[in-house]
């Protein structure tokens, strides 16, 4: 069985025209543009796109891959685990 990649449903993203392929390129532009977004249902600020990013950013590129294919709100609570 092939899995899917996971396309996050961004609400305030239609505000802004935006249109990201998954929550990491989502995590991206809150970092760059320090603002927030709720990704599936779930409020995403910069200090939580911030330990995203750092954690998909330290793992390999299998483990990259994996990622892509489970829920923000998993891979955000993983993060958290991993930061403090």
């Amino acid at each position: 069985m092939k899995q899917e990649l996971i396309k996050p449903e961004i609400k305030e993203a239609k505000e802004y025209n935006l249109n990201f392929n998954n929550y990491i390129e989502a995590c991206r532009w809150i970092l760059k543009e320090h603002q927030y977004l709720t990704i599936d249902d779930i409020l995403i600020d910069a200090q939580t796109a911030n330990a995203i990013i750092t954690v998909y950013d330290a793992l390999n590129e299998t483990n990259k891959e994996k990622v892509l294919f489970i829920s923000i709100e998993k891979f955000a609570k993983f993060a958290w685990k991993q930061v403090r």
